[in-house]
């Protein structure tokens, strides 16, 4: 009951001051006949989730996620991802018609997917998870495209052209510095016995003043280690970045000359690199380090605590040998040259 004051018109009608607003039904009314429409349509719903395997709505759509399960219940330790196609090649372009009218037909067709799960995981998978292997070439078999075809972003020529232009270019090089090898080098001998040989390289102004960006790469001179140089310089580094390369020397006592050789091997790489990356990348510092020492694993965790780089890159042998059970506070980009298969000798670098 709401009250209201009564205003005495000039006609002498009464009406309320303030009009109440009609009350509106906190209730919906439905009639008898969508009532039982409800109940028919909620009926033949429970119906038809009472067919369909409780267990298909969680089965993934995904070919490689329904291979990696089975494998993991057979207690397997997975190492490797195999990509069985090319990554670029698995992108496609789709309208956005074609793509509603897919999404209509994927959800015309859930209610049969329940008694073909099995065959989802049948199927081959693009990706393959490979477990623990003795040998390369297992894994080597896997892949159906060649990597070394691929451009990376720094360099005009792909992966390939710039491998196999590398010795007549540094065979052009050592030409042209013959007499002034060492010219650059600075050697240094350290407490306990040690020595350290190191050199600035430098293309064009060199590093940003200030600039915050900067990687490790761990070589052990072997070819792998310089396709991991190759990758990082053609992939990895930008401009006005600083590499540090460092090589430690196993073998003791050391006399100088290995030492100078030891940074003229990496020097002669990192030039013709330099040379590959002119048409992308003009201020470059690299840093070549070859030294002995006690710890390495210290020094470089020390090296990293020091000059906080954005990572650690080496090569997969590094991994395996030097660098194992090593951790760091870093990202750590582990570089695996992709062998060559001869159709009678087998695999080989």
């Amino acid at each position: 009951m709401h009250k209201s004051i009564l205003l005495t018109t000039p006609d002498g009608a009464q009406t309320n001051l303030h009009q109440t607003k009609p009350e509106t039904p906190t209730t919906v009314e439905f009639d008898s006949e969508q009532l039982e429409r409800g109940h028919r349509e909620r009926g033949r719903s429970k119906k038809k989730r009472g067919e369909r395997d409780p267990y298909a709505s969680s089965v993934s759509r995904s070919r490689s996620r329904a291979s990696s399960r089975s494998r993991v219940r057979e207690e397997q330790f997975l190492k490797w991802t195999v990509l069985r196609q090319d990554p670029s090649m698995r992108l496609r372009v789709v309208d956005q018609d074609s793509e509603e009218d897919e999404d209509n037909d994927n959800n015309n067709n859930n209610d049969d997917d329940g008694p073909n799960d099995d065959d989802v995981d049948d199927e081959e998978s693009d990706e393959e998870q490979v477990s623990d292997v003795d040998n390369d070439l297992e894994i080597d078999e896997e892949f159906h495209y060649d990597l070394g075809m691929k451009v990376l972003p720094n360099f005009c020529t792909s992966i390939n052209d710039v491998l196999d232009s590398a010795k007549p270019w540094i065979a052009k090089y050592e030409i042209s510095i013959r007499g002034h090898e060492n010219d650059g080098v600075s050697l240094e001998r350290l407490a306990g016995g040690y020595v350290r040989a190191m050199q600035l390289l430098t293309k064009g102004a060199g590093a940003e003043p200030g600039a915050q960006r900067c990687f490790i790469l761990y070589t052990d001179l072997s070819s792998e280690s310089t396709y991991a140089l190759t990758y990082l310089m053609g992939a990895v580094l930008n401009q006005g970045d600083t590499l540090y390369i460092v090589h430690w020397e196993p073998s003791t006592p050391v006399d100088d000359a290995q030492m100078l050789a030891n940074v003229a091997r990496i020097r002669k790489h990192v030039m013709h690199l330099f040379d590959c990356v002119a048409g992308v990348l003009d201020d470059l510092d690299v840093v070549v380090l070859s030294l002995t020492h006690p710890y390495p694993k210290h020094l470089l965790n020390e090296m990293i605590h020091g000059l906080k780089p954005v990572a650690l890159c080496c090569s997969l042998s590094v991994i395996l040998g030097t660098l194992q059970n090593f951790v760091c506070s870093v990202p750590t980009l582990a570089v695996r040259k992709k062998l060559k298969r001869a159709k009678r000798k087998g695999i080989c670098e």
